[in-house]
């Protein structure tokens, strides 16, 4: 009886370390982002590849650029043009940014709103991080514009990243930012 229960107990723990170690196999491939930007996908069987930015088309997109970029003293300013290329006017957008301090950290992130842009038109706006300079940050990534309101994308209809993916990130010789 006794032998009965250990065999039932062994066969129990195995097949839970094989569920285990299956669900570690799937899990295995990691997006990771190196410390100037470039994202990678590390692969179970110890190799890497760069991942390819998907770049969406700006001509038919809301463009996010960079003008301009002070350094403060433990601050960094930047000054965003959002052109609207959409077709449809922009009631509201709030792209969110994640800053990265030199060492790949996530140092803190910040949201920006944006409102009535008319298609064609643009709209200027200051961003500013606090508690760290511009010559500190190694990169911002735009992560997420979950607040919009765009033709007829509203809080109400908008699927997961539907905004996000409405918005083109323009390279900057200023600061290393992008989507």
């Amino acid at each position: 009886m006794v032998y009965s229960s250990m065999k039932q107990l062994i066969l129990i723990a195995l097949t839970l370390l094989l569920s285990l170690a299956a669900r570690a196999q799937a899990e295995s491939e990691i997006q990771a982002i190196t410390a100037d930007g470039k994202q990678v996908l590390l692969k179970s069987d110890h190799t890497w590849d760069f991942l390819k930015a998907q770049v969406g088309d700006p001509s038919k997109s809301v463009v996010l650029s960079v003008s301009r970029v002070y350094e403060m003293e433990r601050a960094c300013l930047l000054d965003l043009r959002l052109q609207n290329n959409f077709g449809f006017r922009i009631r509201s957008l709030v792209p969110r940014f994640a800053i990265y301090n030199k060492e790949g950290i996530l140092f803190d992130t910040v949201s920006k709103s944006f409102s009535s842009i008319k298609p064609t038109l643009d709209q200027y706006a200051k961003i500013q991080f606090t508690g760290i300079g511009c010559h500190e940050i190694s990169r911002i990534q735009v992560i997420d514009a979950s607040h919009c309101v765009m033709g007829e994308i509203d809080a109400f209809n908008e699927e997961d990243g539907q905004c996000l993916s409405h918005l083109f990130v323009e390279p900057s010789q200023l600061i290393n930012i992008f989507k």
